[in-house]
């Protein structure tokens, strides 16, 4: 059984995937900044301490030995503050140096060995020995600290420490100032490769993202965009009265349920216009040969072949004879409609003179449109010599009747009908336009203007017609390879346009 996948769940599939991968490329490269972050803290907080307090303790062994040495020149007990200061100092420092090991920093070996030392030498407390002879020696400890045997001196003092070790502990101190110098260069390298595998991890993720989205766009495509498109095409195909379309979606989603209906419902069509047209056709076939009957004998009646008649029935029998004649035009509409085929085949155009073509229509058409108080203005094309059309002219005359004839009838009385010929943008065709002064049509009507049988709502309960002379104009248009269409006019009434190619086109 085949997994039925509808447009939401794809959709949520899809945008899923796409935050995941997103939302995970921009979590990863979140912890990488606050590690680098920390890292860089780090760095700057202890790294830094260190460096200050290996200053400290530089400077408070120089401070220690040169206040020893002053002590035992002058023999001041200040100078002995001054060293204890300085003690202090360097004991200070290098007891927060051992305590930022608790801070989940490892001390470097260095700081220890400096501290073992501390612990050898530092400790005794130096005295004078003139003021306080109890507490004037110190416990030797590795040749250090010298005692009164060993002393040149003549003042009974000695130095705190020789001048070789006071050399080794200050050489311990930069050496793991040095140390901490290059462990901080170790870190900034590591930072630095952190920050370009982050940034390598943040282009892959960002790449995986747009690949994803370049994925997505072409399964959208495929999956809603490329069915909406056959489906437009295929309403755009009925409302051209083209029933033969068949939209072929493979999709088990919606789309594909709608294809199956819109097809259902277009072959439905297609066997009711068949009927239609069948039926049409019968009929007016069937109705055309007893009214060519009716009509032959109401003529012969009004010439007098059966007799005389009065004037009062010569009135009404010419009336059923022009209520014949309309019935008839009427039938051959339908019939046209049945039977008219727009292949390019049925067609065998000649070249046409298109002034004569206008000329001739309205001069068809000038009794009607006195009768209703409508003015007919002819535009010939003035330029010479006259470019010359392809068609057939009987057509292409209908065409121009049925558009007149419907400008005239929605004209407004003591108006006027412009009928004009002209070249467009296209030098290889030739646009002929009907323009009146009527009511013009509204525009939810405008699409609907060249169906079969559609009557505007305002005109189906007064006016005469099927609704079939702009569709069969359409058709003939289309079959000589022209277009038609429509526009209201800016101030009020409407143009309708068609297009035939010229005769340098067609050959």
């Amino acid at each position: 059984m085949r997994l039925k996948l509808g447009i939401a769940k794809k959709l949520s599939i899809f945008c899923l995937f796409f935050i995941l991968i997103l939302y995970g490329t921009v979590l990863d490269l979140l912890i990488n900044i606050q590690t680098m972050s920390g890292m860089s803290g780090q760095i700057v907080s202890i790294n830094n301490e260190i460096a200050s307090l290996s200053k400290v303790m530089l400077d408070s062994l120089i401070s220690m030995d040169v206040n020893d040495k002053k002590y035992r020149l002058l023999k001041k007990d200040i100078y002995l503050t001054y060293f204890e200061t300085a003690r202090n100092d360097y004991l200070s420092a290098l007891d927060k140096i051992a305590g930022l090991a608790s801070l989940e920093y490892k001390l470097p070996e260095p700081w220890y060995k400096i501290q073992n030392k501390y612990e050898q030498y530092l400790i005794p407390h130096i005295q004078p020995s003139s003021t306080k002879p109890a507490s004037n020696t110190k416990p030797p400890a590795d040749n250090a600290i010298s005692s009164d045997s060993n002393n040149n001196s003549s003042d009974n003092t000695s130095p705190w420490i020789f001048e070789p070790v006071l050399e080794d502990w200050m050489k311990s101190i930069s050496n793991a100032k040095q140390e901490n110098e290059r462990e901080i260069e170790q870190s900034l390298i590591h930072i630095n490769d952190r920050s370009r595998e982050s940034v390598k991890k943040g282009m892959i993720g960002f790449g995986i993202s747009i690949v994803a989205g370049i994925i997505g766009v072409w399964f959208i495509s495929q999956s809603m965009l490329k069915p909406l498109n056959k489906l437009k095409n295929g309403l755009k195909g009925i409302a051209l009265d083209n029933y033969d379309h068949v939209i072929e979606i493979k999709s088990n989603d919606e789309f594909g349920e709608l294809a199956s209906v819109f097809n259902d419902m277009s072959r439905q069509l297609k066997e009711s216009e068949s009927i239609r047209s069948d039926f049409i056709a019968i009929l007016s076939h069937e109705i055309r040969t007893p009214l060519a009957s009716i009509r032959e004998s109401v003529n012969m009646i009004i010439e007098d072949v059966f007799g005389p008649i009065n004037e009062k029935q010569r009135k009404f029998l010419e009336i059923a004879s022009s209520e014949i004649s309309r019935i008839t035009i009427l039938l051959n509409h339908l019939l046209n409609v049945s039977m008219l085929k727009s292949d390019s085949e049925r067609i065998k155009p000649e070249p046409l003179n298109p002034n004569q073509l206008i000329s001739d229509a309205a001069m068809s058409l000038i009794g009607t449109a006195n009768a209703n108080d409508v003015e007919l203005r002819v535009y010939e094309i003035s330029e010479t010599p006259v470019p010359l059309v392809m068609g057939i002219k009987n057509e292409i005359l209908q065409v121009l009747l049925n558009i007149i004839g419907n400008a005239i009838k929605f004209s407004y009385k003591q108006s006027f009908v412009d009928i004009s010929v002209f070249k467009g943008v296209n030098e290889n065709e030739l646009i002929f336009k009907v323009s009146d002064q009527g009511p013009g049509i509204p525009e939810d009507e405008q699409t609907l203007v060249f169906k079969k049988y559609y009557r505007s709502k305002e005109v189906r309960t007064h006016m005469d017609g099927v609704g079939l002379g702009l569709n069969i104009s359409k058709k003939i248009i289309q079959a000589h390879g022209g277009t038609i269409y429509m526009e209201n006019n800016s101030d009020k009434g409407c143009s309708f346009f068609f297009t035939l190619p010229t005769e340098n086109e067609k050959n």
